[in-house]
Order: C-alpha cells, then structure tokens, then sequence
C-alpha cells in the first residue's frame, strides 16, 4: 500500500494517463452494437439454412431489403442454397471469418459454412440508411438492410 505522503505525484500521473486515453475512446465511434445484431441476424439465417429452412431463412433476412425484390434472383439464390446439402455434405458449424464496418452506415461480413466434404463462404452486406435530409422521405433510414447476399466456394480468395 502506497502511503501518501511517500508518492505524493502518483495520483497526478494516473489522471494525466486517464486523461489521454479517455478522449481517444470516446471520440471513436463504436461498431460493437451493430456488428452483434446484425452477426445475430446472420447466425439465424444459416441455422435456418442448416434445418432445411432455406425460403424462410431467406425470407427473414431480407425483410425490408430491395434484394427481396428481385424474386427471380432470390429464387435462383434459394434453388443454388437447397443443392449445398447434396454437393458438399451435411451441415457441420459456422464460423465468423471477417466482419468489417466501413464508414457509420456499411457492414461487411463474412461466414465459413462448414459443411462434411467442404466448405462454403457466405457474404453479407448491411446497410443503413442515413437520417433522411429535410424535404426526404423516412423510408428505410436508420434500419440495416442486406444490400448482399451471396455464397461461393472460392476458398483461394479468402488467402488473397
């Protein structure tokens, strides 16, 4: 135990310390909030994927997307999901290999589905839209959207 009298500046130099750090925390913005519901949102869409669940998988995750729009897209998409099983094994796990928030308003992640003979990526993209400026309309702002959805089995690039 430090008496006080012995290390008088001790107290002075822990808040100078603080006070170096505290600012550059709080001026960074945090990514943690969003990255967790919307990593929460993908691990959903691929455990339903996993239970044979692929349309409402689908379904669920784009709500409120303009991808779900594209019906003819998303069906194909749907169709490629289904056949995963059949070429590469049944479903073992998933596994968050990259996720990156670019800007306030983009999120970008990626998942290794493990299945029994390989692997296959998934890729999302996430966005929200800025508050709407005056005299704009409120419709999607601030709500995080799959702007894409996507899967390969393009392993090479993961290395690049």
């Amino acid at each position: 135990m430090f008496r006080k009298d012995r290390h008088p500046s001790l107290g002075g130099v822990l808040l100078v310390f603080l006070g170096c750090i505290l600012p550059a925390a709080a001026e960074e913005p945090s990514s943690d909030t969003a990255t967790t519901v919307l990593d929460e949102r993908v691990v959903q869409f691929l455990d339903r994927l996993s239970a044979g669940e692929t349309q409402a998988a689908f379904d669920r995750v784009l709500a409120g997307s303009p991808l779900a729009q594209q019906t003819e897209a998303i069906k194909a998409l749907v169709e490629k999901a289904d056949e995963i099983k059949k070429k590469y094994g049944e479903y073992r796990r998933a596994e968050k290999i990259g996720g990156k928030q670019v800007g306030s308003d983009l999120v970008l992640l990626k998942y290794l589905y493990h299945c029994e003979q390989s692997p296959v990526v998934w890729h999302f993209a996430f966005y929200r839209s800025p508050p709407r400026a005056p005299g704009g309309t409120a419709e999607g702002a601030g709500s995080w959207r799959v702007i894409l959805l996507r899967f390969d089995t393009d392993l090479e690039a993961l290395a690049r």
